[in-house]
């Protein structure tokens, strides 16, 4: 059986940690605390493109960690790891280092990951899923890669992905993700999937399809239009995107500002439930 690493989001028991930790084997998930008890644990949210779990233990009164703000993270400034690195022997180890840079996007087997926090604070197989705070110990990611090429090269998804998520999970048992209606990408989903030169933008969201009925589609949004802001808010990775979609519900509108033929448009666009 694998061994990753999680961290305690409500006293309840709501636990973060990482998609591919918790995907192993659902019916046999089990959590060791700091105190010494182990739960049997239900997988309650899972997103294997964000590589993100929430599980649930049935337990009260749990130490929890505060989380921090990841859009304000700057590179330089402390970093702290906290996981079981090489399974329960070295359990609970703590490491330090710096946010060595932001927005870093590295290629994996199945496709790329992308908007990471990249950190010299060691990270080895078994800390997946553990958080990485700052000098306040506020959690401002979840750690998820090493580059194995590579030394004190780790990398954690921005804490702030998350909390949407938790916040409808702890209201109704349940997330359910909106969307606008649209294939598209950024930046650097683009360099690494596609070769087509006539696809020619340096930042913002590029739709390459609308869906007929959806969203964006009946607001007027077409393929080849460049997302730059949604509800004021600059959007350069999908990652962005589904933070900000995340955090509103289905059926509610969002002010997207997007550039077509050089020149800006603002449209109310409304979201519907995804798959």
């Amino acid at each position: 059986s694998g061994v990753g690493s999680g961290f305690i989001l409500t006293s309840d028991g709501y636990i973060a940690t990482n998609q591919h930790v918790a995907s192993d084997d659902v019916s046999a998930l089990k959590v060791s605390l700091a105190d010494g008890n182990t739960y049997d644990a239900k997988l309650v949210w899972s997103d294997a493109t964000l590589d993100m779990a929430i599980i649930k233990i049935d337990a009260k009164d749990l130490p929890v960690l505060e989380l921090g703000d990841s859009d304000n993270v700057v590179v330089g400034e402390l970093a702290v790891a906290v996981g079981n690195p090489m399974g329960l022997n070295f359990e609970r180890t703590v490491t330090a280092g710096i946010i060595s840079a932001l927005n870093r996007s590295i290629p994996l087997e199945n496709g790329l990951a992308e908007d990471l926090i990249q950190t010299d604070a060691s990270i080895n197989s078994g800390n997946s899923g553990g958080p990485l705070v700052n000098k306040n110990g506020e959690v401002i990611g979840i750690n998820t890669y090493k580059l194995t090429t590579g030394e004190g090269m780790g990398f954690a998804i921005p804490i702030n992905i998350l909390k949407p998520i938790l916040n409808e999970i702890v209201a109704t048992g349940k997330f359910d993700s909106t969307v606008m209606g649209i294939t598209a990408y950024d930046r650097a989903i683009a360099d690494y999937y596609l070769t087509d030169s006539d696809v020619n933008f340096n930042e913002g969201i590029y739709i390459a399809s609308v869906q007929q009925g959806g969203g964006a589609a009946n607001a007027g949004l077409a393929a080849g239009d460049i997302i730059k802001e949604i509800n004021g808010v600059k959007t350069n990775t999908m990652l962005k995107m589904k933070e900000i979609l995340y955090a509103v519900n289905a059926g509610d509108k969002v002010s997207v500002t997007f550039e077509r033929n050089g020149q800006s448009q603002t449209k109310d666009v409304v979201v519907t439930a995804g798959q």
